[in-house]
């Protein structure tokens, strides 16, 4: 399943200070701006599964066998909040 994204400007209307941080931001900084109202406006839940079902498709692809996926795929809270840095 790949995905195609089709790309628009936009024109939103920010107060002066906010236009003047974003005028001096960097490719790098413009580039995360656009990813983080990319993600404030999707459905984080529904891109996860985007991403399970290609990855299914791609193991299934590949040879792998459902339980072998499933086992690849198991990790505990404790890992998942280390890898995401949400440990407490």
């Amino acid at each position: 399943m790949n995905k195609f994204w089709i790309m628009k400007t936009i024109s939103l209307t920010v107060s002066d200070k906010t236009a003047d941080v974003i005028k001096r931001m960097n490719e790098e900084e413009l580039k995360k701006l656009k990813e983080k109202v990319e993600l404030y406006v999707s459905n984080p839940v529904d891109e996860l599964f985007a991403v399970m079902d290609e990855a299914a498709e791609y193991a299934k692809q590949k040879g792998i066998s459902p339980e072998k996926l499933a086992e690849i795929l198991e990790i505990d809270m404790d890992e998942m909040n280390r890898t995401l840095g949400s440990e407490k």
